[in-house]
């Protein structure tokens, strides 16, 4: 074990190292996202805590001698860790890849003098920080919104935070399973096949997705059997959110034998399912490891082949010196099969968004309700488009590397490869997000005015969130970092994140109280009316050109200072 505790303690000085570097950040910086952190945390917190007041409120006021607020407050809570253990497994099937694959040290720890058991209980710690310190950060208000609602005694708090440690190795377990086998597996297809695939999941879950919400019309009669048939998916002793969930809420009733129980179940699985994942490692991670490192010359194909080899005659229509660096950013994408497995999930999220659609209530008659959920679908269509930007964008610059120095000495300007970066993103984001923003308009039956909006807002969202992504990129650059998901997560990423968040949220409260305003006829007629939304697109319009050029310009002047 002395070999795994002296990798943890380089990792340690390592993490240390890290932290103290922060000192020599941006002040701005350091300041924009530590007042943002807070804001999402408090906001977190607040609506969490009026959410579960309100369940109570409800509850009392349902006819029944009994509060049934608390029984829908306990399924809420339970769905929420559903939730967050769904997250977990996704968070964990990403950073295992680069963590058990990719990471430079990966070929070192192979090579040293330590049994494979040690080198991937290594690996699988570092799993499992990574992928859940964001969930701690989140999951903090939960806890503590439910405890204030319920007045819940202090060994709630304790014992959430005991059952924590090890209710998150078991979506690790399940992470890095599934990594190893996806590892195994694809490079042994054909991209065809990856393909077909792709597009059958996608399409089963919006059939699926459709299909459990369709005739679900809801109001006030039916919201309490619908809320309680739905949530009743996640109330199965098989699920281990489950048995978080029980541990947790008896803490609050003194159930302390209850508590016990759930927690040895926890403990039990918490101990069995990392056990499982190492066993079944002995036996595909070093296949799968030495097909991904030998797949690239088993595959290797006659110049002119195929679609990837195609792909600078397809585009050749693009100006020179763009024409070879979007070829060359497409390739990279394209070779990196964790990249566009990302990206077909995206297409699953946006299905289910738009099987979520035909979920319609009946308040949704009333102008009110009709104006606030097309500001609502502005809002989600901006935050995949900001996800995506954030994703996929952000670390083009970075993972340039050390090789920006040969851009460099081509004959093209780093002005020029800033907005190469720009209309890559704005040409392939626009036709997903703007088409999702016609078909979402036309599904949810949108007046001519926020149809209108709708559209507008998408395209104008696809160059200020381009603009800030391939800006802030430039501006935080990582050149020592290979890892797109540790570019994305780091400072620069994160403040990417914030100011896009920032950024809809302007855009989207804009339009919100302009159109919330005409339908409780605030406006004395309809020309005062067209003269405020005149100036709420003049204000998005120019909004929009700031949070392209500013950071364009500050990234541009930085990568001019850059040493590579």
């Amino acid at each position: 074990m002395s070999e795994v505790l002296a990798i943890l303690y380089a990792k340690k000085n390592i993490l240390k190292h890290q932290i103290l570097s922060v000192k020599d950040e941006s002040k701005l910086k350091i300041s924009v996202i530590t007042i943002s952190a807070i804001a999402i945390w408090l906001g977190i917190f607040f609506g969490l805590y009026e959410g579960f007041e309100w369940l109570l409120k409800f509850g009392s006021r349902s006819g029944i001698e009994v509060n049934i607020g608390e029984l829908l407050m306990a399924r809420m809570f339970t769905l929420l860790v559903s939730a967050v253990f769904l997250f977990l497994i996704f968070s964990n099937v990403l950073v295992a890849f680069f963590t058990l694959y990719k990471a430079e040290e990966v070929q070192y720890l192979l090579h040293a003098p330590i049994s494979f058991d040690k080198f991937f209980l290594v690996r699988f710690l570092e799993c499992v920080v990574f992928s859940s310190w964001s969930v701690a950060f989140l999951g903090v208000p939960l806890i503590l919104a439910y405890g204030f609602s319920i007045k819940a005694p202090v060994i709630f708090y304790i014992t959430a935070l005991v059952f924590f440690l090890p209710f998150i190795l078991i979506p690790a377990s399940i992470g890095n399973l599934i990594t190893m086998f996806l590892v195994l597996i694809f490079p042994r297809l054909k991209l065809r096949t990856m393909v077909i695939i792709g597009i059958i999941g996608v399409v089963f879950l919006f059939w699926y997705v459709s299909s459990m919400l369709r005739g679900t019309r809801i109001s006030e009669d039916t919201i309490l059997p619908v809320f309680v048939s739905a949530t009743s998916r996640v109330q199965s002793p098989l699920f281990p959110p489950y048995w978080f969930s029980e541990g947790v809420l008896n803490s609050a009733k003194l159930n302390l034998s209850e508590v016990t129980f759930w927690f040895l179940v926890l403990i039990a699985n918490a101990i069995f399912f990392p056990y499982i994942c190492t066993v079944l490692a002995n036996y595909i991670f070093y296949p799968g490891f030495s097909e991904l490192q030998g797949g690239g010359r088993r595959r290797s194909k006659f110049l002119g082949k195929g679609l990837l080899e195609n792909i600078d005659t397809l585009l050749k229509w693009l100006p020179h010196p763009y024409q070879p660096l979007v070829v060359k950013d497409i390739k990279l994408f394209w070779r990196d099969a964790t990249q566009w497995s990302q990206f077909i999930i995206f297409f699953g999220i946006m299905a289910i968004y738009i099987a979520n659609l035909r979920n319609t209530t009946k308040y949704f008659e009333e102008e009110m309700w009709r104006s606030f959920i097309a500001c609502m679908n502005i809002a989600s269509l901006s935050l995949i488009l900001a996800t995506l930007t954030s994703r996929f964008i952000f670390p083009l610059i970075s993972l340039e590397g050390h090789r920006f120095w040969i851009i460099g000495l081509a004959p093209i300007t780093l002005r020029q490869i800033l907005w190469q970066k720009f209309w890559l993103s704005v040409m392939t984001s626009a036709p997903f997000t703007v088409g999702l923003a016609v078909l979402s308009g036309y599904m949810l039956q949108l007046a001519p005015l926020y149809y209108f909006l709708t559209v507008f807002s998408v395209i104008l969202m696809n160059f200020g969130l381009s603009g800030l992504a391939v800006g802030l990129g430039a501006l935080y650059p990582s050149f020592e970092e290979d890892n797109p998901a540790r570019i994305v997560s780091g400072l620069g990423g994160t403040l990417n994140l914030l100011l896009s968040i920032f950024y809809i949220a302007l855009v989207v409260a804009s339009q919100t109280l302009i159109l919330q305003w005409r339908v409780l006829q605030h406006f004395t007629s309809p020309q005062i009316f067209r003269w405020a939304l005149g100036g709420v697109i003049v204000f998005v319009s120019l909004l929009t050109f700031l949070a392209v050029f500013v950071p364009m310009t500050l990234g541009y002047k930085n990568l001019q200072s850059v040493e590579y």
